[in-house]
């Protein structure tokens, strides 16, 4: 039997949302709607106030849970979001991400609300138990980091995300490629590159899917 399609979904939510002022809140929000990228499949919807899904393909999911991630601490890095990234089958499709379901919505959906007890704030679930036992050990080590990052950290590395140059982004954000060099390797970027690295090494054995 052929199988099915396998995406990811990505449920977050802003963390302290009750603290943030409402302009504040807006502004995180609009930052995470307005997210462009060829492996959206269905677009964000916010629910429940401070809560966010979309439907992604496997290849795109921990990167743009990252740059999330990093849009949102590097207006304050106070700020965060709790992401679940659940990978799997639909069931049901709609083009309004809230009202489809499948063990991929399942998986992302119910682990999310697992993360405060874990103490994570990134989490990838994909039903094989082996995967989700090395991708949890990664998530650890790279949320340390993330949680220490200031504010100017997360804005170098979310340009760098998009592979852009070091020089590019000096000029980005008037400061040196030196300077540059020095952020990235004080906020560690080169042990989240080897996360993304190893995320995308595994999509591509168990899922035949890349960029």
């Amino acid at each position: 039997m052929k199988q099915q399609k396998q995406i990811a979904v990505i449920t977050g939510d802003i963390v302290n949302s009750s603290i943030l002022k409402e302009d504040q809140r807006k502004i995180i929000q609009a930052k995470i709607e307005r997210f462009v990228h060829e492996g959206i499949l269905l677009k964000t919807r916010f629910y429940r106030g401070d809560s966010f899904q979309l439907a992604v393909e496997p290849f795109a999911a921990l990167l743009l849970a990252l740059k999330f991630r990093m849009a949102v601490r590097r207006l304050n890095e106070g700020n965060d979001v709790r992401i679940s990234i659940g990978i799997g089958e639909v069931s049901a499709w709609n083009e309004d991400v809230l009202l489809s379901n499948g063990s991929a919505f399942e998986r992302s959906g119910k682990n999310l609300d697992k993360l405060k007890k874990k103490g994570l704030h990134i989490i990838i679930v994909t039903g094989n138990s082996e995967l989700d036992n090395e991708l949890e050990t990664y998530c650890y080590m790279a949320d340390v980091l993330i949680k220490n990052l200031t504010s100017v950290q997360a804005n170098v590395i979310f340009h760098k995300l998009d592979d852009t140059p070091q020089e590019q982004i000096g000029e980005m954000l008037n400061v040196s490629q030196p300077a540059v060099s020095k952020t990235l390797k004080a906020a560690n970027w080169k042990a989240i590159e080897k996360f993304l690295g190893r995320y995308r090494q595994i999509v591509e054995k168990n899922y035949g899917i890349t960029e």
